[in-house]
């Protein structure tokens, strides 16, 4: 019986058996799901679409995932802080909500907690997604997700993404065929552009970088646990960093330079990423003050990217990473009421 996908148009070949239910059927090409239903026979209401909540601060990085979603049965809503997603789940109560944690306004794991205190939106399926694209940083898998169902980092979204959230939803998978040499270089091509995406938001050191990776290289000295935390600098002096393009425009008042936003942006992705893999390290750290002690290897990895994406200039005249370590141990002491 020759079938045709109402998606992608690609022509099948399949037997109709002889079952009188109609057949639920996934397209090899474009992986649409769709039901094979036989001439004569009534046609089922259509089904519900499954809601899918996007939220990362990056527009870009929604718009990679969303078309990785793209093909499937999905309503999709793309949302760039944490207001704004815990007021669309709020608003639409989705089935699944993709969950940034390190969102602007609030972290993702305040969203996630939020959301779980609320009765009303108890059938949500939650997915963080880890922050930094990087797939040998982490060898461990998060020991707590803060209510969250599951998690997923960026390296896996254009593989794994769709059949997390068909078993999240539905408790299975649809079956999917091998992907075609074509599906897999489509999903290397959205895996680099969600690589890109980070890279080219949270990097502003211009090339050529050698001075910056000349820097990273020295020894970094461990923090101290005092509000008087430094981030190590770079034994450079300061006429190595890059002075400024002469045509770049002036920022408006109150609003920062596109380089330090890069800097807060990635200062909070650090951050975000420690918190999720350690977070039994960070309540502890936080109630009996040895945070920075007790997190001095993840710290240390995260001052290293920092030094490597942020322009010497940018950490010599901002305290972004030190600032977005200090929010956090300000939000855990109200959370934990210390």
């Amino acid at each position: 019986m020759l079938i045709v996908c109402p998606n992608c148009k690609k022509r099948f070949d399949v037997d109709p058996g002889s079952s009188d239910q109609p057949k639920k059927l996934r397209c090899s090409n474009c992986r649409a799901v769709f039901r094979l239903v036989r001439k004569g026979e009534r046609r089922e209401a259509p089904q519900a679409r499954l809601k899918v909540v996007i939220a990362n601060e990056s527009a870009a990085f929604c718009q990679a995932v969303e078309k990785v979603l793209l093909s499937e049965p999905f309503e999709l809503f793309l949302c760039t802080d944490g207001k704004q997603a815990l007021e669309t789940v709020e608003k639409v109560t989705p089935d699944v909500l993709l969950l940034d944690v390190a969102l602007p306004t609030m972290f993702g794991f305040e969203v996630c907690e939020r959301v779980r205190q609320n009765p009303a939106l108890s059938k949500v399926k939650i997915v963080l997604i880890a922050s930094i694209y990087d797939k040998t940083r982490y060898k461990r898998s998060p020991n707590s997700l803060y209510g969250a169902d599951d998690y997923i980092e960026k390296h896996h979204i254009p593989d794994s993404l769709v059949a997390m959230i068909y078993r999240l939803v539905s408790g299975t998978v649809p079956q999917v065929d091998r992907p075609s040499a074509s599906e897999l270089e489509a999903q290397e091509e959205t895996r680099s552009e969600i690589r890109q995406c980070e890279v080219d938001e949270t990097t502003s050191v211009p090339e050529p970088v050698a001075p910056v990776a000349q820097a990273a290289a020295a020894p970094v000295e461990k923090p101290a646990r005092s509000a008087g935390f430094e981030e190590p600098a770079a034994p450079l002096a300061a006429a190595t960093a890059p002075a400024a393009p002469a045509a770049a425009p002036a920022p408006a008042k109150g609003e920062l330079p596109e380089d330090q936003v890069k800097a807060r942006r990635l200062a909070r992705i650090i951050v975000s990423d420690i918190v999720l893999y350690n977070q039994a390290k960070v309540e502890q750290g936080v109630r009996d003050g040895s945070f920075y002690e007790l997190l001095a290897d993840d710290i240390r990895e995260g001052e290293h990217l920092y030094r490597q994406r942020v322009s010497q200039q940018v950490r010599d005249t901002t305290s972004f990473l030190k600032d977005a370590f200090e929010e956090l141990i300000a939000k855990k002491n109200a959370e934990l009421r210390i």
